[in-house]
């Protein structure tokens, strides 16, 4: 498929989704342009992909939008469909608990009696949110097992890992049963939500149909060049990326290694800074932390994609929305064999899968995929045929829009 092909698809396909009530009879039409729905984010950054993908898709389906977040965005603009009620963020972690909700309920408490029906992203707003949901349906989007991200986060002492863990827990069900409704990625994010009482979808952070219009044709053409698009911490893959890069620079000197600059703490940051320059990684390179919609930018840069995540329960259990960026990109897929990618990689056959212990397997792949272009061009052909089958964010939509049908309709 050619990529003016591929963007023709992607116009047709979303203007397929933007109109998707359309197929149920202009009466639904009508009732769903009554419905007004808050999307509350209390922590995710400007134009974060997920939220953002879903306060558009909504808005585009007929719904009236409001959306409370933290963004750098006048509060009461209105841009593609989707009315902004922004504050100030909260940088330091401590103050959180006591400033976020203040200035959470301070924009949403206007529009209250508005709104249909509340979705929010964040579970430090969870307690506040099953409060809300007394008197109004409330949808509880979970991005992460959170009880189990209690073991991994760096900023939480060991001693205190356990006891938090089970805290979460407790804390997550008991105001999820009053809550009821709920949104998860993946199955593998179940813990805690079993329980028949709820009413959940599983609704993955696929990625939009929107970046097949950026990507470049110049793939057999351009520089030979490795990505990391992920955010850079321990469990992510970020320092195997390093010792990748290095083991490749003795290998294929000339071919750069771009990696993000996103990073949760500036304290990890330095210590990958000091890596790079202690192992003379003058083939690793920086790229800026682009916003969700320039992101084909940046990826456009490269022939090769990587997904070093470790084999450690947050990443056996996650999805990674990169892994749809890069089928997107029509790049081949270097990735950790974890089940995730032996499903989506694997069956796509668009990619090689490595083992995350063993660094000299991945770059044995890479130096495989610089060296046989047409075999890496096929590859990443193979990748964008299956996101424009299966795995864009458009397709899952409609299971969305059908969940709050349920909801509203009770």
């Amino acid at each position: 498929m050619t990529a003016e092909s591929c963007r023709t698809y992607a116009r047709r396909r979303t203007s397929l989704y933007a109109g998707i009530t359309s197929t149920h009879g202009t009466g639904v039409q009508a009732r769903m342009n009554k419905r007004s729905i808050a999307i509350v984010t209390s922590i995710h950054p400007d134009f974060d992909s997920r939220v953002w993908k879903h306060a558009k898709g909504l808005a585009g389906a007929g719904y009236e939008v409001h959306l409370v977040c933290p963004w750098n965005v006048p509060s009461g603009e209105f841009r593609n469909g989707v009315h902004f009620h922004t504050f100030k963020p909260v940088p330091r972690r401590a103050l959180r608990p006591f400033l976020i909700p203040v200035r959470v309920l301070a924009r949403l408490l206007p529009i209250f009696s508005h709104v249909r029906l509340v979705h929010f992203h964040d579970i430090d707003i969870l307690p506040w949110m099953a409060l809300i949901s007394f008197f109004k349906p409330v949808v509880y989007d979970v991005h992460e097992n959170y009880p189990d991200e209690m073991m991994v986060r760096e900023w939480i002492p060991n001693f205190l890992r356990r006891v938090l863990r089970f805290g979460v827990y407790w804390v997550q069900f008991i105001c999820s049963m009053k809550i009821r409704n709920v949104v998860l990625v993946a199955p593998s994010y179940d813990l805690g939500f079993t329980n028949s009482h709820f009413r959940k979808i599983y609704f993955r952070n696929l990625a939009t149909l929107e970046l097949l219009a950026g990507v470049a044709p110049d793939y057999l053409t351009r520089q030979a060049a490795v990505i990391f698009t992920g955010s850079q911490y321990l469990s992510n893959g970020t320092l195997l990326y390093l010792d990748i890069a290095e083991i490749c620079k003795h290998t294929i000197p000339d071919v750069p290694f771009y990696m993000t600059d996103r990073f949760g703490s500036q304290t990890f940051r330095q210590q990958v800074l000091d890596s790079i320059k202690r192992r003379g990684l003058t083939n690793v390179e920086f790229l800026p932390n682009v916003k969700p919609h320039d992101l084909m930018q940046i990826m456009n840069r490269a022939t090769i994609a990587v997904s070093p995540s470790l084999r450690v329960p947050k990443q056996i259990k996650a999805f990674r929305t990169k892994s749809c960026e890069y089928m997107a990109a029509s790049l081949p897929i270097l990735a950790s064999d974890l089940p995730q990618e032996i499903e989506m990689i694997g069956d796509s056959r668009c990619g090689i899968l490595a083992q995350p212990e063993n660094p000299q397997s991945f770059a044995d792949g890479i130096v495989t995929l610089v060296r046989d272009r047409e075999y890496a061009f096929t590859l990443g052909k193979n990748g964008q045929k299956a996101f424009l089958e299966k795995y864009s964010w458009e397709s899952e939509l409609p299971k969305l829009l059908a969940f709050y049908g349920q909801i509203l309709e009770t």
